[in-house]
């Protein structure tokens, strides 16, 4: 008599959303932040306008993973990797800030230089495509990322030159310089941009995005 087929205990279900803990992290952020008013700070062009506006982050020295006062992000404790999060008046600025935040972990951005001739070469076109906000934000940040990792220019501040709420579709230039490692702080090494935990919040005059990175 043959024996009988090992049994196994049921497979658990997997987990496919943050945890309650970091979900509670992300709603207490938005709270708080919605208390507070954002003016339009001008990284961004609006959309309809046709003279690009920006300005530079503050020129104060401060260390990577540290967001500098005044900054429209700010860095959230993770269990194991990183957690940013952004607030604008609109889904483009929101963006921007979302992405200077991935830079800002990487390096201090204020202590970047604009180079010009480098900015022409390494900051120009970066094109994102996406079917929805969610899509857009990692595919912007992916590009941007990946541009890092083949030319290690990091941009000091970015500009919106076109952006399409219809196709999801956005077109961007960055004022920097390439990465020194001899000149520059040297943070945390960002790997990836992940879909754990994102959440694209628009409020009343105010997006908020959040999003983990790999490190």
């Amino acid at each position: 008599m043959s024996d009988p087929p090992p049994t196994h205990p049921p497979k658990q279900p997997r987990h496919r959303g943050p945890s309650l803990e970091l979900q509670r992290q992300i709603n207490d952020s938005i709270a708080a932040r919605s208390q507070t008013t954002t003016a339009y700070d001008g990284h961004s062009s609006p959309p309809n306008t046709t003279t690009p506006h920006h300005t530079s982050p503050p020129n104060h020295a401060f260390e990577p993973g540290t967001a500098p006062p005044g900054s429209s992000y700010e860095y959230l404790d993770h269990p194991a990797d990183l957690l940013l999060h952004s607030w604008g008046n609109d889904f483009p600025s929101s963006l921007i800030h979302l992405t200077l935040a991935m830079f800002g972990c990487i390096t201090s951005l204020p202590r970047l230089s604009v180079n010009l001739s480098q900015s022409e070469r390494y900051g120009r076109n970066i094109v994102a495509r996406g079917h929805d906000a969610r899509s857009l934000v990692y595919a912007f940040l992916d590009e941007w990322l990946f541009n890092f990792h083949d030319t290690k220019f990091i941009p000091r501040w970015i500009e919106i030159e076109e952006y399409d709420a219809v196709n999801f579709t956005m077109e961007s230039r960055g004022e920097g310089e390439v990465m020194d490692v001899s000149r520059h702080a040297r943070g945390v090494e960002v790997k990836a941009v992940t879909y754990n935990a994102m959440r694209v919040v628009e409020g009343e005059g105010r997006w908020d995005i959040f999003v983990v990175v790999d490190i």
